[in-house]
Formats: structure tokens, sequence, C-alpha cells
């Protein structure tokens, strides 16, 4: 670690003048993000590139109540441009292009087709365009970075994760405690426990998928940092859909690392556990004496997401949403529209649901074209990787109750779909122990 933090002092640096660019009067961050972006091209400095990128993300999703920080959450769009015209300009260089873009290329092209009935069309067309841009770019930088360091881009790109996720904890003792805590959870640079929650799950599967593929890349200490790391903000965030998803994650990649035959038999046997658990859930979580860590008191009405989801499958059946939906952004505007009823009903937030969220913006079409190429692209690393099917049924479960799936500037998306990249691509999943 100590090698990845002296190679990349310079992306650090440039980290914290990020900051003090973006603290400071004026909109000289919407310039200094993509200027910085050419600048690490011309230095061909492409792992600051995708790191910078996520850090990016991150920062966009911080606390609103940091009034100066607001503005990143619009000057991401600027960084995410830039990376585009660097890879148009230097296409030839990233040849071969991946696959991923390619598998879900229906689903983009008719994903424009819905904002035909958008009650906000221009926001819809660049939310599209934005999470298009993310397939089409993230991959394609990792497969840059793989081909010019292999996997050490992977373990630098891990290490960057873990220091990010620590300075969030040292932040604490020397900022207001309402920057990073709310209600006595831990929730870092995010804007709520629950985003770090998701961030250190994706973590986790992307620690896992990389120790899996090298098992010699990281040695005993630096594994006991990295797993121990994540399963500290695991905890510390409180998020509870979050943790059973990487404990679910970790029980089905034993069983479908035997064969897929007992991994699929676990997964029926998860949903089978789950149903009883469900209806006899505060029980369970008294008799084990974690009612508080596990907010017991929120558990029967799932922090209020089973009415958000109740209202959200209301207005998508009554308002014509069922079929073609109403393209990217439609969910938040439907939402915004009824917030007065909404927050008396006690409900704060979306839908909090990537599938209901999905619905609302594409229709079931968009639905069956996404999860189709979704879970094509898994059984093709499942050739290769067996824990890949594990990963998906933790993935599909993680946004039963989360709508990050749905997003493109997040800072969970780009994870996934490295995750995804790392997985399904031939020249890294091929070259395993490399």
């Amino acid at each position: 670690m100590i090698d990845h933090l002296r190679e990349h002092t310079g992306l650090y640096l440039l980290i914290l003048f990020w900051v003090g660019v973006t603290v400071a009067p004026g909109p000289w961050i919407y310039a200094v993000l993509p200027l910085s972006v050419f600048l690490m091209r011309q230095k061909e400095a492409w792992p600051d590139m995708i790191m910078g990128f996520l850090i990016i993300l991150i920062l966009s999703d911080m606390n609103p109540g940091l009034v100066p920080m607001r503005k990143v959450k619009t000057a991401k769009y600027g960084y995410i441009v830039a990376l585009s015209i660097v890879f148009l300009i230097d296409t030839a260089r990233f040849y071969p292009i991946s696959n991923i873009f390619k598998i879900f290329l229906p689903f983009f092209i008719y994903s424009f087709f819905p904002l035909l009935f958008s009650g906000s069309p221009v926001i819809g067309f660049e939310k599209t365009v934005s999470y298009a841009l993310l397939y089409l770019i993230v991959p394609n930088y990792i497969l840059m970075n793989y081909r010019q360091q292999g996997w050490t881009f992977f373990r630098n790109f891990l290490f960057f994760i873990i220091i990010v996720l620590w300075f969030s904890r040292i932040m604490t003792y020397f900022t207001p405690y309402w920057w990073t805590f709310i209600e006595g959870r831990f929730r870092g640079l995010f804007g709520n426990p629950n985003g770090l929650g998701i961030f250190s799950f994706l973590t986790f599967i992307l620690a896992y998928a990389i120790n899996y593929m090298n098992k010699q890349l990281f040695s005993q200490r630096e594994k006991i940092i990295v797993f121990g790391s994540i399963f500290y903000f695991l905890i510390a965030c409180g998020s509870r859909t979050s943790l059973v998803a990487s404990l679910m994650f970790l029980g089905f990649a034993r069983f479908f690392s035997l064969s897929p035959f007992f991994g699929f038999l676990a997964f029926l046997a998860f949903i089978a556990l789950l149903e009883v658990a469900q209806n006899n859930v505060v029980f369970i979580v008294r008799s084990l004496g974690v009612e508080e860590y596990f907010r017991v008191e929120t558990l029967a009405d799932g922090s209020g997401r089973y009415f958000a989801w109740q209202f959200a499958w209301e207005r998508i059946t009554n308002d014509g949403f069922f079929l073609f939906g109403g393209g990217f952004g439609n969910d938040e505007y439907i939402m915004r529209q009824h917030y007065p009823y909404l927050r008396s009903m006690g409900h704060h937030g979306g839908v909090h649901n990537s599938y209901l969220t999905m619905w609302f913006n594409t229709g079931i079409i968009g639905i069956l074209l996404f999860f189709r190429s979704f879970i094509l692209m898994f059984i093709k690393a499942n050739k290769q990787a067996p824990i890949a099917f594990a990963l998906m049924f933790s993935v599909i479960f993680s946004v039963l109750y989360e709508s990050w799936l749905t997003g493109s500037l997040n800072p969970f998306t780009i994870m996934l779909l490295i995750v995804m990249t790392m997985m399904s691509e031939e020249e890294i999943i091929g070259h395993q122990h490399a």
C-alpha cells in the first residue's frame, strides 16, 4: 500500500486541489475537472483518470448540508464528457472495444423511445445519454488500464478505495459530527449510511472477485487489511440490506464454486428462508439481541419502503407507465409531484427499488431488455468463474431495496461495471492467475 501511495501521490494531491477549488467561491470546478482529465491523458495517467472519476462520483453523493460541495453534483457531468472526448480521440488505442456496451445496446436504443411520454424530456434525455456513456466509457477504460498494467491496476484500484474509506473515518476527528454521522450511523463521504453500505458491499464483491481470480495478488496481511476494512464499514454504517447481500454473496460463492447445481439449490433455499424470516423477522432479531443495531422498530414497514413501493406500483399501473415507462428520470418527476402526500405518510425519498424505478422509466419492455443483457453477461462469465452467479444473485437482492442500479453518475453503478468488466472480458478472465 505504501508503494501505491508513492506511485499515486499526484492523484491524491489533485483530489485535494479539486476539493479546494470546489469550496472556493466561483464556478471554477466546472472548468478544472475536464481540464484535469485532458492533463492526465497527456501524462498517460490512465489509472488516475478512472480513480479520479470514482472519487468525483463519491463527492457528488456527499451530505447535501455541505453546501459548497453541491457543485460537484453538476460538475461531474464535465468529467464524463471529458472522458468521452478522450475515448473518441483515442478510439484506436482502446481496440478491441469492450463487449459490455454491445450486450446492453438493445436496451440503450430502446430507452430513448419512452422519452416520448416523459414529463421532463430534456432531463430524461440527459440521463439516458449519461447512462449509456457510463456503460461505454468505464469498461473500456478498465480494459485500457489492464492492458497497460495487468492485475497491478486492480490491486491499486482496491487500495485507493480502502484509503478513501479510512480517510472518511479519520475525518470524524476534525469535522462536525453531522458531516459523517446521522442518527448514530456512520455515513462517511456519502449522503446517507445506506450509500456507504452499498459501496462497501460492491467493494466486497470486487475484492472477492479479484482475490478469486488472482490469489497471488495480495499478501495475507494485505487481505486482512482489505477485507477487515470492508466489513468494518459494513457494520459501522448499519445497512441491513448491504450486510445481508454481502453474507449472501459469501455463502452463494461457496456453493456455486462447488457446482451450479448446488448454487441454485442454495438460492432456492435462501428464498424459502427469506419468506420465513420476513414473517418472523422481529422475533428473530430480538432473540439474537441485536434489535438496536437492526432498528427493529422500522423492520415491519421496511423503513417506509413498502409504502413507497405500493405507491409507485399504483402510479405505474394507473398512469400508463406499465408497458413503455416514461423515460429516464420519470420516477423522480412523478415522486416529486407527490412529495407533500408522501411526507405526510412518513416517507422521505424516492422509490427505493431498482425494479420499480426502471419500470417507471422504461416499462416492462425496458426491464426485460436490461435484465436479458444482465443475465446473459453473467452466464458468459460463469463459464470461467463459477462465482459469477453468486455475484449476480447478491446484486439482484441488493437492488430490491435501493434504486442505485438505475442511476448513471453515482458511485455504485461504476463499481458494478468494473466487476462486470473484470468477470466478462476474455482477456481478463482468461488470464485469471497471471
